[in-house]
């Protein structure tokens, strides 16, 4: 997260604390105003801390997570690119996973027809390098064989 949301953020958890403080009697008060600023630093980290990963299985996003064998094909975005999709009605129904302070992302359509979410759309400060990661694994699941011939069940 941008140093700039942590200020405004500080500022208000003061705001909140200096609100609490006046009104509260001493203890009730304190204990108030570290529930308030444990809660907002919290919140801060968990929002900023979205783990994404690609392995050899699939991609995640935090805990959710997709299978190679579902993924179609995934396109790098800068940010003009990921504004206009997240501002189109093509992204009806997609899994978005976007931070506001992060403009780039990534893409990915999928090829389960009956998966809910036509698409992820994820924010990353990378995008190139994540797309060329998933290209690589997308690549690697296309070279595996994906039918069995006779001799192979005897």
């Amino acid at each position: 997260m941008p140093w700039w949301w942590w200020l405004v953020g500080g500022f208000f958890v003061l705001s909140m604390i200096l609100a609490v403080a006046a009104w509260v009697s001493s203890v009730a008060g304190i204990l108030a105003c570290l529930a308030i600023a444990g809660l907002s630093l919290w919140a801060g980290l968990a929002v900023g801390l979205t783990r994404i990963s690609v392995d050899a299985e699939g991609f995640s996003v935090g805990p959710n997570r997709i299978e190679w064998q579902w993924v179609d094909r995934a396109r790098g975005c800068d940010s003009r690119t990921m504004s206009t999709i997240l501002h189109s009605g093509n992204q009806v129904g997609s899994f978005i996973c976007t931070r506001p302070w992060i403009g780039s992302g990534v893409v990915l359509r999928l090829a389960d027809r009956a998966d809910p979410h036509p698409a992820w759309i994820v924010s990353s400060r990378r995008p190139d390098e994540l797309t060329d990661a998933i290209r690589r694994h997308l690549g690697a699941v296309e070279e595996r064989p994906t039918d069995i011939t006779s001799e192979e069940t005897r």
